[in-house]
């Protein structure tokens, strides 16, 4: 019953809280995308610029010296995916999430010092996975950031009753263990897997956070187990936060390379690589790197204290990367005030479209008013409707606002028939919007035709088939001119508010049985 009351208390903060960031839509998403066989590099992006810090904090992270091997400046996320790849993107995207979620409301020690003994965990487990020939190195990485989660969800939603078992442990009079069932009713881990499974996380994820569960897993997973449990009760060590003198640094490392097969030389080798990796993007991960610092004592563990001596000097001596290269977030390209002046506009315009099709504007002038709207909204230079023509062998821009259109309507005469035109028929027959963020970039500047390139000349675009019914109609158009900087979220998020309202439009033209473009009909009075 207690531990029930604690999980019940648990839930009832997170839903005051609206619950926690790093579970939120975008993190889930991202984890579908990246995990889906059917993907490609441009859902991924699109799922992480739905977070304009995230996209920022993740292209920072993609020109740190660990992840960029290189491959020169990497300025969209789109690139970031394809050179960093899903799986590494995807557990950036969760560690990232994760620390801003605990300390955004709550910058506490107790929180911070438990963020940074989970971060420090998965590095050492993706490190010594690797040696290991672990087959799901980014799993690996899963189970040691999560494996302390349900130790931060109490200390972050019950941070009372946690100072009230950090005293109980000072005093050493019980263990650890005991102190966590008699105060929540059960362990940290139970918590911490009720949590990640409501959550979405994998099975084999979940049960690794507990040593029960665990019994069952084989293979890679059992050796996650490992890598996490171990990896953190090295580091409970490090930082002094187990004080019972039951383990010492060696044996633990003696008791993880037979669990892993691997030397015991080359596991201090991880060891100090990971302390060395945590500290480098300590800041771009939003971590003091203070914390990082593990006390100086005398312990009596002779091997554990020269370890901590080592990691204190690395990081004292350390100098702060310059801020001066970070990549500016996407979404805050613009300036505030333009931000918030196209953000009235796109409500006014969304408004005066509501209204053309309340009374049943003709759909022609609805088109109009949409284009017009992209343009003037959005941060795009260039906004069009495409029609297609009856027989479905012709494309044709027929309304087009904003600079240099006339580049845009001339290209815009496409045919069916002619080998470099087919690339846009088979965009319309596919159905789904196209968002190039950056043309420049070699995966797009390699597939897009390049007489497209050339004649219109965009940076990057967005393009969204229209449709009655099953039948193809044309589709909506909005570029940024190559001189300008390439698409980002807002840009995309604000088109496509006006693409779904375009939708609706003709959907309510049809039921009212009223014309569409191209479709030979007259307007019904």
């Amino acid at each position: 019953m207690k531990y029930l009351n604690t999980l019940n208390a648990i839930h009832a903060h997170l839903d005051r809280l609206g619950d926690l960031p790093v579970f939120s839509a975008t993190v889930n998403r991202i984890q579908q995308v990246s995990s889906s066989p059917e993907s490609d590099a441009m859902a991924l992006a699109l799922a992480v610029m739905k977070d304009a810090n995230l996209s920022a904090r993740l292209l920072r992270l993609a020109n740190s010296s660990h992840c960029n091997r290189g491959q020169g400046r990497i300025n969209v996320i789109s690139r970031a995916v394809v050179l960093i790849g899903f799986d590494e993107i995807k557990s950036l995207s969760l560690t990232l999430k994760l620390i801003e979620s605990f300390t955004n409301d709550n910058p506490g020690n107790e929180i911070t010092d438990l963020l940074v003994r989970s971060f420090v965990t998965a590095v050492i487990c993706r490190e010594v996975a690797e040696k290991a020939g672990g087959d799901d190195i980014e799993e690996s990485y899963t189970c040691g950031l999560l494996h302390g989660l349900g130790e931060i969800v109490v200390a972050y939603t019950l941070p009372d009753t946690y100072k009230q078992m950090l005293a109980e442990r000072t005093r050493n009079e019980q263990s650890w263990h005991k102190i966590q069932v008699d105060n929540l009713g059960g362990l940290f881990s139970d918590l911490g897997q009720d949590l990640a499974e409501s959550w979405g996380f994998p099975q084999t994820v979940v049960q690794s956070m507990d040593a029960l569960s665990a019994e069952g897993l084989r293979g890679n997973a059992r050796l996650n187990f490992h890598l996490a449990s171990l990896g953190d009760q090295v580091l409970q060590l490090v930082y002094g936060h187990d004080r019972s003198g039951k383990h010492k640094l060696n044996e633990l490392l003696t008791q993880l390379s037979k669990k892993t097969r691997v030397d015991s030389d080359d596991l201090h080798g991880s060891l100090n690589k990971a302390f060395k990796m945590a500290c480098d993007l300590a800041r771009d991960y939003g971590i003091p790197k203070q914390r990082l610092i593990p006390p100086l004592r005398d312990s009596g563990d002779e091997p554990l204290d020269e370890f901590n001596r080592k990691v204190a000097y690395y990081i004292h001596t350390r100098q702060d990367v310059s801020d001066e290269d970070a990549p500016a977030p996407a979404a805050a390209q613009q300036q505030p005030e333009r931000q918030s002046a196209l953000a009235q506009r796109q409500l006014t315009c969304l408004q005066e479209i509501g209204a053309l099709v309340e009374a049943q504007t003709p759909i022609q002038k609805v088109l109009a008013k949409v284009v017009e709207a992209i343009h003037e909204s959005t941060g795009c230079n260039r906004a069009g409707f495409c029609l297609l023509s009856a027989d479905r062998q012709k494309l044709t821009m027929k309304i087009a606002r904003g600079e240099q259109i006339e580049a845009m309507r001339t290209f815009f005469e496409l045919s069916r028939k002619s080998q470099a035109d087919t690339f846009f028929f088979r965009l319309l027959a596919k159905g789904s919007p196209l968002l190039v963020i950056d043309c420049q970039e070699p995966s797009w500047s390699e597939r897009l035709p390049g007489h497209f390139l050339t004649q219109v000349n965009p940076r990057g675009f967005i393009l969204a088939p229209l449709g009655v019914g099953s039948k193809p109609l044309g589709f909506l158009y909005a570029d940024k001119l190559s001189s300008a900087n390439p698409v980002n979220e807002e840009d995309f998020r604000a088109f496509n508010q006006f693409f779904m309202q375009t939708k609706m439009a003709l959907a309510y033209s049809q039921q009212r049985g009223t014309s569409t473009p191209g479709s030979g009909k007259s307007a019904k009075p």
